[in-house]
């Protein structure tokens, strides 16, 4: 078919070209489709097949992974490339691991904490440690880092990275939003890097705040929560979290 006399295209040109359009939509959607059900059958296969495939999968998605490391079914990581977890680990059903750096303008108060041994917006899991089902880990921007030998209960939670209620510059300022999904200028980010040394245990859904160290052996009691640094050899217990004994008592 001849172009118009004004020189348009013909029409089954642009026939062609919207089918082609159509077509590679199409396809990325059929890319999409099978890369999220491969995905998904990944995080949710059970039995040992199961455990294996996603070893061997996050081998390369991971920063570092360690041998005998058991990654359960459910379990996520968000930008898994600032993820460490060792050797001898397991990591249970439906636990949630955030990592990666933070670049927004939106304020933060910074929590320091001067013996952090980690990067910021990394996670490190050191050796023979559980975390236990339901858990949620979250190193955004400060870092998260568990040293060798600790027990994390079921329902706990570590923030190095969370939404605070008001300005610290400007305290009267309501317009700011315990919400993520508001603009920058209408929120405030608390961080700082947490850190577990060795043989620290953390009981049932304790929570554990930005800039909190706990020193090595060490224990959280259940629905503790952790606003300040915890002293070796420690128990701690309550709202906010106290040091009520030794762990392990001198005879």
């Amino acid at each position: 078919m001849p172009a118009c006399k004004y020189g348009c295209a013909p029409v089954h040109q642009f026939s062609n070209i919207v089918i082609l359009i159509d077509m590679q939509r199409i396809l990325r959607l059929i890319r999409a489709i099978l890369t999220g059900t491969i995905s998904l059958m990944i995080v949710h296969w059970p039995s040992p097949f199961g455990f294996e495939i996603r070893y061997r999968y996050y081998r390369k998605k991971l920063k570092y992974l360690g041998t005998n490391v058991k990654i359960d079914t459910g379990v996520y990581f968000q930008n898994p490339e600032f993820i460490t977890i060792d050797d001898n680990c397991w990591i249970d059903k439906n636990v949630i691991i955030l990592a990666g750096r933070d670049d927004s303008t939106r304020e933060k108060i910074v929590r320091k904490n001067n013996g952090y041994p980690g990067r910021p917006g990394e996670v490190f899991i050191g050796k023979n440690i559980h975390v236990a089902v339901g858990c949620l880990i979250s190193g955004i921007s400060a870092g998260i880092y568990v040293d060798d030998n600790c027990g994390i209960a079921a329902g706990s939670k570590i923030f190095a990275f969370t939404s605070h209620y008001r300005s610290e510059k400007s305290p009267a300022n309501d317009a700011i939003c315990f919400n993520i999904l508001t603009a920058p200028e209408r929120q405030c980010i608390v961080e700082g890097p947490v850190y577990l040394e060795k043989n620290v245990g953390v009981a049932l859904n304790a929570v554990i705040l930005p800039g909190v160290t706990i020193e090595k052996n060490s224990f959280v009691s259940i629905n503790t929560v952790v606003h300040r640094n915890v002293k070796m050899n420690s128990i701690c217990s309550g709202n906010p979290g106290q040091v009520v004994s030794e762990r392990f008592r001198n005879k």
